[in-house]
């Protein structure tokens, strides 16, 4: 007697949906969620990895909600995570009314239990072009979740946009990888809880790519690919349309690739996860692909004279990183540029941890602050506070 799955759900990433019903993202789209009724109507759920729109643009939101709704009879329901494009240079809050008013998005991270599996979405909270920014409270709240009902033998299902350092396809750092800032940390997390099975998807990498599934290190992941078009193990981009049917059985998850254009089955993208899930333990104080961590700095001093050259120590830098000095209270953002007083970019410094000198300065007194910006000069990750002070008067200073 054939066993019959426990429970079945899809996943899909990176529709890329544009304001045009007419465009090839939305008639990819399309094509897919008929696909999931004729090849398995019984599904419980169809869960989105994030990029569900090209721009973020409320017209593109309407464009995916019409979609949704022209076909959603007889299908399950939808659960969104979002991804960079959704957000990426925009007001979190903002965008966070658009998610739910068509997506159903209420929080930046969530979960939910189908049938006794847990299943949990997670989302950055600041609009990065191309990263993901997972605050302590997520990442607390992410080990809290995993540890709730923890069985070895039942994994738990973890969707979120950006793939981890040097693990599923296209997440290699000779790709110029862009994943999450908080690398190492969900690493840390992922490790305490080996059951959990990752799917990302950003990197559009087809399915059967080398490394589609992952699992030397911390949990099982896979790349999802994507439904509006795909890139190769050459990095090369290619026409294409593809996600994941996913299967629960008690002693084992299968997961196979489906290729929405062709209507057929990715015959070299299907995996199997047998449980409980077994995961090879490392030493992650010296794992040379946990390194990159939470972006974090610190100054040498609070107080400084005006021509004093300033130090500042940091972690967790990518390419285009900067440091930057602001007027105290400044909020650059890319909607509303501001010129930094003076600003050095780590790539010029070491990288992904150093430290990096402002000289040749003559700041007038003031109050000041040094922001940490990721990928311009004008996206916040986080600032610290400072104050010049005329000569001889650094002790009349209070720091707060």
């Amino acid at each position: 007697m054939v066993k019959k799955p426990s429970l079945k759900f899809v996943v899909l990433t990176d529709t890329h949906i544009k304001a045009s019903l007419e465009g090839t993202e939305a008639q990819n789209f399309d094509r897919a969620l008929k696909d999931i009724i004729a090849t398995s109507p019984d599904c419980r759920g169809i869960m989105h990895v994030g990029d569900i729109t090209d721009n973020g643009e409320r017209a593109e939101f309407e464009i995916m909600e019409q979609i949704w709704k022209a076909n959603m009879e007889g299908l399950p329901p939808i659960y969104f995570t979002y991804g960079n494009h959704d957000v990426r240079w925009k007001d979190i809050d903002r965008q966070m009314s658009l998610f739910t008013e068509h997506m159903g998005i209420h929080n930046a991270y969530y979960d939910l239990w189908l049938e006794g599996y847990h299943f949990i979405f997670l989302g950055t909270e600041i609009g990065l072009k191309d990263c993901a920014y997972l605050s302590e409270a997520q990442l607390n709240w992410l080990d809290q979740k995993l540890s709730e009902h923890e069985v070895a033998e039942k994994p738990a299902f973890i969707f979120v946009h950006e793939p981890l350092l040097n693990t599923v396809a296209g997440s290699q750092s000779e790709f110029g990888w862009n994943g999450i800032r908080q690398d190492a940390e969900l690493k840390m997390i992922l490790a305490k809880h080996p059951q959990s099975i990752v799917f990302t998807g950003h990197t559009h990498w087809e399915l059967g790519a080398k490394e589609t599934m992952y699992n030397r290190k911390y949990a099982t992941m896979f790349n999802a690919a994507s439904v509006a078009y795909l890139w190769t193990d050459d990095d090369v981009l290619k026409e294409g349309s593809q996600g994941f049917f996913v299967e629960i059985f008690e002693d084992k998850v299968l997961v196979k690739g489906r290729d929405f254009s062709s209507k057929s089955w990715v015959t070299d993208a299907e995996y199997t996860v047998q449980l409980p899930v077994t995961i090879p333990v490392v030493d992650l104080t010296v794992d040379q692909d946990c390194t990159l961590r939470n972006p974090a700095m610190n100054m040498n001093k609070s107080v400084f004279q005006p021509t004093e050259q300033i130090e500042v120590n940091y972690v967790g830098s990518l390419r285009e990183d900067a440091f930057g000095i602001y007027l105290r209270g400044a909020k650059p953002s890319e909607t509303e540029p501001i010129s930094p007083i003076a600003s050095v970019q780590t790539k010029t410094f070491g990288q992904p941890d150093g430290k990096l000198i402002f000289s040749d300065l003559s700041l007038p007194v003031g109050s000041y602050d040094m922001i940490y910006l990721g990928e311009t000069l004008n996206t916040v990750l986080t600032r610290l506070s400072f104050d010049v002070v005329a000569d001889g008067c650094e002790n009349s200073v209070h720091i707060k």
